[in-house]
């Protein structure tokens, strides 16, 4: 059996990463979204929504079963102690759902794309690491102007998050994204160097 080579895309909000997985999945290579499947799985998942009414109550959830996104977000994010206990609870499964969609791609290349890569427990799973950057300030109006969020929301996130600096450190690729040069060229070319590793590539 041919393996692929699972790419993980991380980076902070504001950074980019989302856009790099589009071009991405524009090139051909699937594209696991763990920000929209840990959605997903937190409306579907049984033993997760048992453990979330257990911890935060009932108003989790909507009375159709859909998720009170913005009851969530003001409990996990006003305390850090709430952001470990649902990471804790979701990320074990949205890595194995991960691992189980990787093996049905047929592509010499998957990706996954992650804010949170290391505290995840992703980095397990994949082989090799992009880490997509810009500057602080950068991040933070981007992702103001897009969210909606103001700048004291916008930075506890990111106070949540890995700084760039220490993503660097364990990456194996990095781009950084500060509009003005061209993310298209880079990332085919990534790709391009992606597909020549892997056994689909150059079977044995």
């Amino acid at each position: 059996m041919k393996e692929v080579v699972k790419l993980a895309i991380t980076g902070s909000i504001g950074s980019g990463k989302s856009v790099v997985s589009r071009m991405m999945s524009v090139l051909g290579v699937p594209v696991y979204d763990c920000d929209a499947n840990a959605k997903r799985l937190m409306t579907e998942n049984p033993f997760i929504i048992s453990e979330l009414k257990r911890m935060f109550g009932e108003e989790c959830y909507e009375d159709d079963g859909t998720l009170n996104r913005q009851y969530i977000a003001s409990r996990i994010f006003s305390d850090k102690e709430n952001i470990k206990r649902v990471n804790a609870l979701v990320h074990p499964v949205v890595k194995s759902d991960f691992e189980q969609w990787a093996v049905r791609q047929n592509a010499p290349v998957v990706a996954v794309e992650t804010a949170i890569l290391y505290e995840s427990g992703i980095i397990e799973a994949v082989d090799r690491v992009l880490v997509v950057w810009a500057e602080r300030e950068t991040a933070i109006q981007r992702t103001m102007w897009r969210s909606g969020m103001n700048r004291t929301q916008v930075e506890s996130r990111l106070n949540n998050q890995m700084g760039a600096d220490d993503l660097l450190l364990m990456s194996d690729y990095s781009l950084y994204n500060d509009g003005d040069e061209p993310l298209l060229p880079r990332v085919i070319s990534l790709v391009q160097e992606l597909k020549n590793i892997s056994d689909f590539a150059n079977p044995e």
